[in-house]
């Protein structure tokens, strides 16, 4: 039998201990900032910290109406905590995908009904039915009689606890060693406490004059310390997938055993095409080329752009696998670039080799007959043939220089550059049409050349009086004109260095192909509404961000828009 001087001294000292533990493992979490699962722990604490705060200054405080705001206290946290520990263990089980800001306000109405039945409670009586005075140490303290909307709390609370236990225990028997260990101290150092409310309330024990349940969260104190320091409950957690997986650039699917989507990162959300794909089989979630893109990337229209994706599957040890879609449309571009390049840099080195021929064997041919007759004026028709090696080495440089890969790219306008290009090129009578606008990411210098090369070409084959129109299209933009056109059988053609129908360098076309190329884009040739050329341009990002306000119109001769 325990002696009434012991009972009191236990009480005292579970109390003060209850609340320096708890205080001193809230501050812990909640300085943890950069993890949810430490967070909601530290909420835990600060819950319990205010029952054990609350129950603690009921002892010392003499008058009634200090035991009532402090019992409001108390309360603040007896009522908070299963929610928030539910809360918790759903972090850290990761079983929180449904657990929206909206269900875990909701998990808090009958806290909150029962934080203000208690305060109002002297006007109806319905919480506590009554307070008496009970012998306890060389005094006395208030002990009150529960009413309905107590059992009604307490009924809420026990539900809540049930829960979270359960969920610890199911993922306890599921986890790696080191988990199982974090669980069992967790559900011990809950317990413990819980188990003490239970015993106290329901007078399956000895009888205490006060609450116990702090004391029992001194005790239970010591497994939640060793959870927190010992296993680094807020270091090793599950939810560490969380700030793991979240961050991954890669798209991740996590399937069952049975082909259903279980778990998917914000990457992978963005590939999905049903809104809610969680629990639907994972055929019916992810677009069919991504499924197909294990031995070669498969392209994916995303926001209308075109991107490729290889998909790599993981085995879970017959508990399902992951499905990791890695993007790789850099890589895929980098390479058409670089195939591009090399196949365009062996056609003009043989173009080259071919042109170059021609005025060297011209310089030869009239050196030697200068040389052979004496005759310098033979030294006169040298200067042609050096002329076009010059002409040859300058198209050279520049196909060289355009045609190097991009490396970095900003937001540009394309009504914009169109404008400025217009006004850079003699386009006599002709005139520029925007419609629509775009962000589209490019190197602005080198967009610019791009657009003077089009409109030249326009005018040059269109007339003066010709019409340039310039638009977006879903993935990128379109230049067209209502000028001759191109006959089909030429189309291929227009691109290659050297080809001209009006007796031009033929540079302009193979350098748009070479600025597209660079930037990673695609170009074709097709007709356009009005008879003419229509350049489309496609593979092309945008970005997001708002237009400055630039206004569309129609500009003429070089005139800015009107």
């Amino acid at each position: 039998m325990v002696s009434s001087s012991a009972t009191t001294f236990l009480l005292w000292a579970g109390y003060a201990a209850a609340t320096v533990l708890t205080a001193s493992m809230a501050t812990y979490g909640l300085a943890r900032r950069d993890n949810r699962v430490a967070r909601s722990f530290g909420a835990v604490m600060v819950g319990l910290l205010l029952w054990s705060l609350g129950a603690f200054g009921r002892l010392l405080v003499p008058t009634r109406a200090g035991w009532h705001l402090l019992t409001v206290v108390m309360y603040l946290g007896v009522a908070t905590t299963p929610v928030l520990f539910f809360r918790f263990v759903a972090h850290y089980t990761n079983r929180d995908i449904s657990l929206s800001r909206r269900r875990v306000a909701a998990l808090f109405v009958v806290p909150a009904g029962t934080v203000s039945a208690l305060a109002t409670n002297p006007t109806h009586g319905l919480f506590f039915v009554g307070v008496r005075s009970v012998p306890f140490g060389n005094g006395e303290v208030l002990v009150a009689t529960s009413g309905p909307l107590f059992y009604v709390h307490a009924a809420y609370s026990y539900l809540l606890l049930v829960a979270g236990t359960l969920l610890l225990v199911w993922f306890a028997l599921e986890s790696h060693r080191e988990y199982r260990r974090q669980s069992a101290a967790i559900l011990g150092g809950t317990m413990v406490p819980w188990a003490t409310n239970v015993v106290y309330l329901f007078r399956f024990g000895p009888s205490f004059p006060v609450d116990p349940t702090p004391v029992g969260f001194a005790f239970g104190g010591i497994l939640l310390a060793y959870a927190v320091f010992g296993t680094g409950v807020t270091n090793l957690t599950p939810v560490a997938r969380s700030a793991v997986v979240d961050a991954i650039d890669d798209a991740v699917f996590v399937v069952s055993r049975t082909g259903e989507l279980v778990d998917l990162n914000p990457a992978a959300r963005r590939l999905t095409i049903v809104d809610d794909p969680l629990g639907a089989p994972v055929s019916s979630v992810v677009p069919d080329p991504l499924l197909n893109a294990e031995a070669e990337p498969s392209a994916i229209t995303l926001d209308g752009t075109e991107r490729w994706f290889r998909l790599r599957e993981v085995e879970l040890d017959g508990d399902g696998a992951v499905l990791l879609a890695s993007d790789l449309t850099e890589q895929v571009r980098r390479q058409r670039q670089l195939r591009e390049q090399n196949r365009r840099l062996e056609q003009f080195t043989r173009i080259a080799a071919h042109d170059l021929r021609n005025p060297l064997n011209a310089i030869t041919g009239y050196t030697r007959l200068a040389r052979e007759t004496g005759d310098v004026s033979h030294l006169d028709d040298v200067d042609p043939a050096t002329d076009r090696i010059e002409t040859l080495i300058d198209d050279l440089l520049t196909l060289g220089h355009e045609g190097r890969v991009v490396e970095e790219t900003a937001p540009v306008s394309l009504a914009a550059a169109a404008e400025r290009a217009w006004n850079e090129v003699n386009t006599g009578g002709a005139t520029l049409e925007v419609v629509g606008d775009e962000r589209l990411l490019a190197d602005e210098s080198r967009f610019n050349q791009l657009l003077e090369n089009l409109f030249i070409n326009a005018v040059t084959h269109g007339g003066d009086d010709v019409t340039v129109e310039v638009g977006t299209r879903p993935d990128g933009f379109f230049v067209a004109d209502d000028g001759t056109g191109i006959p089909t059988e030429d189309r291929a053609e227009v691109f290659e260095y050297g080809y001209s129908t009006h007796g031009g360098t033929g540079l302009g076309l193979p350098v748009v192909r070479s600025i597209t190329v660079a930037h990673g884009w695609e170009v074709s040739v097709t007709d356009a509404a009005d008879g003419g050329a229509r350049f489309e341009f496609g593979g092309i990002q945008t970005d997001p961000q708002p237009f400055d306000g630039i206004g569309l119109g129609a500009v003429s001769g070089g005139s800015p828009f009107e």
